[in-house]
């Protein structure tokens, strides 16, 4: 008994935790989603907006290095060059003017950078409105080709490769994504035990809801759902409706100490008869019954009849010492007597109740009470 108390008390401390645990890191993997989610929408839109701005720029670098190479070539006019110059222009002047709003103040170093480009390309101005013809270009393509490579350079490390206070955010996005994977996993553990648990509880009392107390043989609620399932089925079976008889004087003599022994020894008998297909409970106060499946036959005489003459002809152990014990035995047949539940009992019922009336310990089918002298059987 200790035992099992101190087995109980520990089971309610494991769910007790596990109630207290399993929110918690549920709410930790929230938190953690959380802040992953922000640092990734930070990261996505300051590197996406910033990158943007940074394909443009080199893109618009590299038409007005083209245009430059054309206009040495001939290819293109000096006009058409200074519109691509002026192009470029704007997009330096947009990324250092507007360097928060594009995120750019993200990347240490960046906007100082392309601002520093930016002030070497405004320096070699004068000399691409002072160009007089195509010959002269060499040395100034060289100066902006070198300044484009330079910051090429730069931005390809800055925004692909190293990216400071970007790789430090990844590198902590990463960190945040493996806790919230042991988190996850460790909550979908914890869950699943949960679960498991109160699946097991849940069975549990049901199981118990539908044993009886006293004796622990099914009660009178799993008779009902049994009754209406095999009528729901239509299955053919035997119903036994045993009353025991003298009970009440028992417990008014005895005590009810010693009633509840005989309660408790009737029901083992009934347990453990040797026949196959039936299944015993009890209904309430001194009533018990068994529910037998029909054989494909149908015969009458069936194997719960005679094993319940053993049951009631030895003597029972209670109130410290043997007693005889007897008692009185309604039987329905469903369906070939009773067509529902409610006959089958009424039918059992009045059958019991005829055997009662004969002087009590005997059974009796209720389809034979046009002959009960010829049908009733003392079980003695």
């Amino acid at each position: 008994m200790v035992r099992s108390s101190t087995t109980t008390t520990k089971r309610k401390w494991i769910k007790m935790m596990l109630y207290i645990i399993t929110p918690l890191l549920i709410f930790s993997t929230l938190v953690a989603v959380n802040h992953l989610k922000n640092n990734s929408e930070i990261v996505s839109k300051s590197q996406n907006e910033a990158i943007w701005f940074v394909l443009q720029l080199t893109k618009e670098y590299s038409e007005f290095v083209y245009q430059l190479q054309n206009y040495q070539f001939e290819n293109s006019s000096h006009d058409e060059m200074m519109i691509q110059y002026e192009i470029l222009w704007s997009r330096f002047n947009t990324i250092v003017n507007n360097s928060q709003i594009m995120h750019f103040d993200q990347f240490k170093g960046a906007v100082d950078e392309i601002n520093s480009h930016f002030e070497r390309v405004k320096m070699l101005e004068y000399r691409l409105l002072s160009l007089s013809s195509p010959q002269e270009t060499q040395p100034v393509l060289q100066l902006f080709r070198q300044d484009y490579e330079n910051l090429m350079v730069f931005l390809n490390y800055k925004f692909r490769l190293s990216s400071g206070d970007l790789g430090d955010r990844i590198t902590a996005i990463s960190e945040v994504e493996t806790v919230i994977r042991y988190l996850l996993i460790t909550t979908l553990l914890m869950g699943a035990l949960m679960a498991y648990l109160l699946l097991r509880e849940s069975h549990s009392h049901h199981a118990l809801a539908m044993k009886d107390s006293l004796t622990g043989i099914n009660n009178r609620l799993w008779l009902n759902q049994k009754l209406r399932e095999l009528e729901l089925n239509n299955t053919s079976f035997y119903f036994y409706l045993i009353d025991l008889d003298e009970f009440k004087e028992i417990n008014d003599t005895m005590g009810h100490h010693a009633g509840d022994e005989l309660l408790i020894e009737v029901a083992r008998r009934l347990s453990n008869l040797s026949c196959k297909d039936y299944c015993a409970a009890r209904m309430g106060g001194d009533e018990f019954a068994i529910i037998e499946l029909c054989q494909p036959t149908g015969d009458v005489n069936s194997c719960i009849s005679d094993q319940l003459t053993g049951v009631f002809n030895r003597p029972a152990m209670f109130a410290g010492s043997f007693h005889p014990i007897s008692a009185s035995i309604g039987v329905s047949q469903f369906p070939k007597a009773a067509k529902s539940v409610s006959e089958v009992l009424k039918q059992a019922d009045f059958a019991m109740y005829e055997v009662k009336q004969q002087g009590k310990d005997g059974l009796l089918h209720y389809r034979s009470l046009s002959s009960l002298a010829e049908n009733q059987r003392v079980i003695s």
